[in-house]
């Protein structure tokens, strides 16, 4: 089987010839079955030196090709081939400079092709299908339809215990979402009577008013371009079949297998589908809001939430 020199590009035969007529380059093939670690190993170590190699095979040739067209007769023509020679390590080093900058945006794609799939799992099928009609009019260059829920009267925020929401709304409309979560769970308190208490027993969440859980699921939503919501941690509730810990994992309540604490939520839209709010626990996620795990309280609110119309 012919095959190529990786130095100089030279036909050899795989098998006759241990090293390269041309520029002596070692043509041994590499030990091991293509799936060993080893062979990996070896063969990404080779490639350095392949990379090496090719740099001074072509400095070779610059060389000998100047210097059989100039002959060294006078310092000029060597510091002439000099300039040439940096010339060429410049442009050397700009290809490596791109190849590495290719790499780091193939990776940067790869990560955000990643959180589009986080995004369309918390999806239901309704949703994804919406989406992807969206994208299909744009792409063809026609308008996007809005919504039925975009083409509806405006949500005029209602409670039924006599709760004011325009200091919430104000923090939302502004994008201060820590300061929003806080205003949301001082929400639920005087909801739910229990401001004296300062936590939420699952009996509270079970009967939390109704129209308050949907002003406050609304305002979240609205505010956040579908980003954040009751509704949508809801969504993946259901996805993962009621598992906190997997729950907890795609709204990074959980990193790396750790819990985080209220400080290190990531109170911006760059967070994940469903981050925000934080009503089933306050201090770290594995803790809860009372006597009540945070598991316990999350299929309380959800089943206040799923009654309502």
């Amino acid at each position: 089987m012919t095959n190529l020199c990786p130095i100089c590009d030279t036909d050899y035969l795989e098998g006759e010839h241990q090293r390269c007529s041309r520029c002596g380059w070692d043509l041994t093939p590499v030990p091991g079955s293509p799936s060993s670690k080893f062979r990996k190993a070896f063969l990404a170590k080779q490639q350095i030196q392949i990379d090496w190699g090719r740099k001074m095979w072509m400095r070779h040739q610059i060389q000998a090709e100047f210097n059989h067209q100039h002959p060294p007769e006078n310092a000029s023509q060597s510091e002439r081939f000099y300039q040439l020679e940096n010339q060429f390590n410049e442009r050397f080093n700009q290809v490596t400079i791109q190849l590495q900058e290719a790499r780091e945006e193939r990776a940067s794609l790869q990560s955000q092709l990643e959180e589009i799939s986080a995004y369309l799992q918390a999806l239901n099928l309704q949703q994804i299908e919406t989406v992807l009609g969206q994208v299909s009019d744009w792409m063809k260059g026609s308008p996007i339809h809005p919504t039925p829920e975009e083409t509806a009267e405006p949500f005029y925020p209602s409670s039924e215990v006599g709760i004011d929401y325009s200091r919430l709304m104000n923090l939302l409309s502004k994008g201060k979402w820590r300061k929003a979560d806080e205003e949301t769970w001082a929400i639920a308190l005087k909801a739910t009577v229990r401001e004296e208490e300062g936590w939420l027993s699952i009996e509270d969440l079970a009967r939390f008013p109704k129209t308050d859980l949907a002003t406050l699921n609304w305002l979240w939503e609205y505010y956040s371009h579908g980003q954040f919501g009751l509704r949508i941690q809801q969504q993946i509730w259901e996805i993962v079949q009621g598992d906190y810990t997997e729950f907890c994992d795609r709204l990074r309540w959980r990193v790396q297998e750790n819990w985080i604490y209220y400080d290190e939520l990531d109170f911006s839209l760059d967070a994940v589908p469903g981050h925000l709010p934080a009503i089933a626990w306050r201090k770290r996620a594995c803790y809860g809001v009372g006597k009540s795990t945070a598991q316990e309280a999350l299929m309380a609110l959800f089943d206040a939430l799923q009654k309502i119309t």
